[in-house]
């Protein structure tokens, strides 16, 4: 490591009142270890900080990480790739996917989108996009359309337009048309694509997939796959058995992804033992509405506890980071007062509007294990 950086790890160390004892702890390293970071090279110990060590630290700190620490050393991009996804729909995918890319884009490193989202392609239609100066503005975006796809993926197309568009009587084929106009349009627009995935792989840090149509893509592609599961959802817990199932049939030369699940709506008793709570303290409530309340409280908790037992029994790890309702609360929070297409939306994060938040604290805590302990 440069002296310059050196010196700038021990300004920063000392400007926030972090003893060294405490920085190595954060950084999950011996005091040793990090007295020989800060020392100027021609000492006797010359070590070189992790990347892993760094992170930590830094986001443990509360500390924003200096362009100078994520600057490549080559200028190479990390080129890895990531996918938050789900087969289900609503699970929260997306807005996940976006809140974690804008906390690496705030870290000064470059981040990409991939995605075939409706949302996504209605807004970008409709001519809206980022706001300027939000970190979800240093994201690039790209629709999987405008891709370069797989001679057999563009073969299989016009095949299926083949079989249920030109094939079908003179009188029928207006009608299929309507009903496959989604894919004349993907065969158009890929007939005009000039670059591949793994074009963009190589220009970035950090390429993400919001993808759970063309899933090929994530298996082909994606070094790490953290698949959503809505704890109070039983069809997302289905829906990650076939998720999985497909990924792995899909034959493929490059490495399996590192799959891992995602917890999500982690909020058991919370709201509904407040509002009972609540309703248990109005004067004239009888024993029998208290009864029913307490027993309606019971099946909800015995229900998630079932769901939490089906999950925890998939053929996957679990991260440990685990999603709760706050992102609600701050999202509801952000809307109130404003118009519908005001509010939040595909091209909002929480780090742009409540990074203060639990919620954005979340993101923080996710961040740091899909990039650090897990890719």
């Amino acid at each position: 490591m440069r002296d310059e950086l050196r010196i700038l790890l021990r300004t920063l160390r000392k400007s926030a009142k972090i003893s060294v004892a405490l920085a190595a702890k954060r950084a999950f390293v011996d005091e040793r270890t990090w007295r020989s970071w800060e020392t100027l090279k021609g000492a006797k110990y010359d070590r070189q900080p992790s990347e892993k060590a760094l992170w930590s630290f830094f986001q443990r700190s509360g500390i924003e990480i200096p362009p100078e620490f994520t600057a490549r050393p080559n200028g190479k991009p990390l080129g890895r790739v990531l996918s938050i996804t789900s087969y289900k729909g609503g699970v929260g995918k997306s807005p996940i996917t976006i809140n974690v890319a804008a906390q690496l884009a705030a870290q000064h490193l470059k981040v990409a989108v991939v995605t075939d989202d409706g949302v996504f392609r209605g807004m970008c239609h409709d001519g809206r996009g980022p706001a300027t100066g939000t970190q979800v503005s240093k994201i690039d975006f790209y629709d999987e359309l405008d891709l370069v796809t797989s001679p057999a993926d563009l073969k299989k197309m016009k095949k299926e337009i083949r079989e249920h568009v030109t094939h079908l009587p003179i009188e029928e084929q207006q009608m299929g048309r309507f009903i496959y106009g989604h894919v004349f349009k993907a065969i158009e627009r890929k007939a005009l694509a000039t670059e591949r995935l793994s074009d963009l792989i190589t220009r970035y840090d950090y390429v993400f997939l919001d993808i759970n149509v063309k899933t090929e893509l994530i298996r082909r592609h994606a070094d790490l796959v953290a698949i959503v599961l809505d704890s109070n959802c039983y069809y997302s817990i289905q829906s990650a058995e076939a998720f999985l199932a497909a990924q792995r049939a899909i034959k493929c030369r490059k490495a399996t992804p590192a799959f891992f699940g995602l917890i999500t709506n982690c909020d058991v008793g919370g709201v509904s033992r407040e509002l009972q709570e609540f309703v248990g303290d109005l004067p004239g409530l009888s024993d029998e509405t208290r009864d029913d309340l307490q027993q309606a409280k019971r099946e909800i908790y015995l229900r998630r506890e079932r769901l939490s037992q089906l999950i925890h029994k998939l053929d996957l790890p679990m991260l440990t980071t685990e999603m709760t309702a706050s992102h609600k609360i701050a999202i509801e929070l952000y809307n109130e007062g404003r118009n519908f297409l005001d509010g939040y939306c595909y091209f909002h994060s929480l780090i742009d509007i409540a990074p203060h938040s639990p919620a954005a604290s979340e993101i923080r805590r996710l961040t740091s294990e899909l990039i650090n302990y897990r890719v």
